[in-house]
C-alpha cells in the first residue's frame, strides 16, 4: 500500500491534518492542492501551514500544489476537504481531470443550493463509471488532534462495501481506526446537522447555563437528527455510532470546536457579522441549519431546536425567548421519533 499515490483537495486544517497523517503515518506519497497561495508560501518555506494548522510540521512526502490538474491526474485516491459551499465548483474542476480514481470526502456539510446531500452532488458532477467509487468519512475528529497522532476512529461510508473497505484497509493505522457502513445518508447527515446542534450547545453554555441545560440540548438534538434521518431513509443505528452520537459530543463539548466555539459568543451577546468578519475559518453551520429547515419542511418533520437556531442567527429572536419558546413548548413522549 505504500506505493499509493493521494491528492488531498483542501489546505485547510482538517485537509492538511489528514495530508499529513497520510504522508507521515501511512507513508503515501501525498499531494495537497492548496488555494490559498500564502498557505502554498508557507508550507513549501518552512513546512508549515500557519493559518490553519500553525505549530504542526509537515513531512517532505507531503508535496503541496497549486495545479489541480496534476494533483488529480498523479493520484490514485482523491480525498476532499473544502467547506461544503465550495463544493458544486470545485467538484466540477476536479471531475475534468478524473479517470478512474476512488473519491474520498471529508466534508461535513450539505449542498445549500440544491437541497442535496454531497455524495449526490459528486455523483451527478463525477464520471457514471465512478458512482460507486464514491464514499465519505465521518467521525469525531478535531483536525489538530489527529495531526498529533491521537488516536482516532472513523466511520467510511459507500453504497459499494467494496469500495468502503478499499478505503478502511488503506487508510486505518494505530493512530485511526476506520470502521465501514453503506449509511451513507446516515453519515452525511449525523456530521452536517451536528454543526447546527453544536451552535445551539456554545449558545448555551455562552448564556451561562450549566451542564445540565447543555446536555439537554444534546441528547434532544440528536432526536432531531435521528427523526430527519429516518425520513430520508437513513439507518437509526448509524446515529449512534461514530459519525452520530461519537462526531455530536465531540463537536458540542470540545474546545477545539469553530461552530460551538461561535455558538458559545453568541450566546455572550456578540454580534454574528463581527464574529465572521475577524473568522479565517468557516462555520459549517451557519449554511447547514438553512439546508437542515429545507429538509424538515419537504420532509414534513418536526426539529424545534434547528429551527430556533436559524431563528436566533437570521432572525435576531432574542436568546431568552429563544430557550423559552423550547421550554414551553407542548409536553410529549419522550422518544418521538416518527
Amino acid at each position: 500500500m505504500s506505493s499509493l499515490k493521494i491528492g488531498v483537495i483542501g489546505g485547510g486544517a482538517w485537509g492538511t491534518s489528514f495530508a499529513k497523517y497520510l504522508a507521515e503515518v501511512k507513508n503515501y506519497n501525498t499531494l495537497l492542492w492548496v488555494k490559498e497561495k500564502e498557505v502554498l508560501d508557507d508550507i513549501l518555506e518552512s513546512r508549515e501551514n500557519k493559518i490553519f494548522l500553525p505549530e504542526i510540521k509537515l513531512p517532505k512526502n507531503l508535496i503541496p500544489s497549486d495545479n489541480l490538474k496534476y494533483t488529480i491526474e498523479n493520484s490514485d485516491i482523491i480525498v476532499i476537504a473544502v467547506p461544503s459551499k465550495f463544493c458544486p465548483e470545485i467538484y466540477n474542476d476536479i471531475a475534468k481531470y478524473l479517470s478512474n480514481q476512488y473519491i474520498v470526502s471529508l466534508t461535513k456539510g450539505l449542498d445549500e443550493k440544491n437541497i442535496w446531500f454531497l455524495s449526490e452532488l459528486m455523483e451527478k458532477s463525477f464520471p457514471a463509471e465512478l458512482k460507486n467509487k464514491i464514499a465519505v468519512l465521518s467521525g469525531p475528529s478535531f483536525a489538530k488532534e489527529l495531526a498529533l497522532n491521537h488516536p482516532t476512529a472513523v466511520v467510511v461510508a459507500s453504497k459499494d462495501e467494496i469500495t468502503a473497505q478499499i478505503i478502511q484497509e488503506g487508510f486505518s493505522s494505530e493512530t485511526l481506526r476506520i470502521y465501514i457502513t453503506t449509511d451513507v445518508r446516515g453519515v452525511e447527515l449525523g456530521g452536517a446537522l451536528k454543526n447546527v446542534i453544536a451552535i445551539a450547545s456554545g449558545i448555551t453554555a455562552g448564556m451561562g447555563f450549566g451542564f445540565n441545560s447543555v446536555a439537554s440540548l444534546i441528547t434532544r438534538g440528536n432526536i432531531e437528527i435521528i427523526r430527519l434521518g429516518l425520513k430520508l431513509d437513513a439507518k437509526e443505528q448509524t446515529f449512534l455510532g461514530l459519525s452520530g452520537i461519537g462526531d455530536l459530543m465531540l463537536t458540542c463539548f470540545g474546545p477545539l470546536s469553530r461552530n460551538r466555539t461561535f455558538g458559545y459568543r453568541i450566546g455572550q451577546g456578540e454580534n454574528m457579522d463581527n464574529i465572521l468578519r475577524n473568522s479565517k475559518t468557516v462555520v459549517e453551520g451557519l449554511t447547514t441549519v438553512k439546508t437542515a429547515l429545507k429538509l424538515a419542511e419537504k420532509y414534513n418533520t418536526e426539529m424545534p431546536i434547528t429551527e430556533s437556531i436559524y431563528e436566533i442567527l437570521y432572525k435576531k429572536l432574542p436568546l431568552k425567548e429563544a430557550v423559552k419558546k423550547l421550554m414551553k413548548r407542548s409536553l410529549k413522549k419522550e422518544w418521538n421519533i416518527k
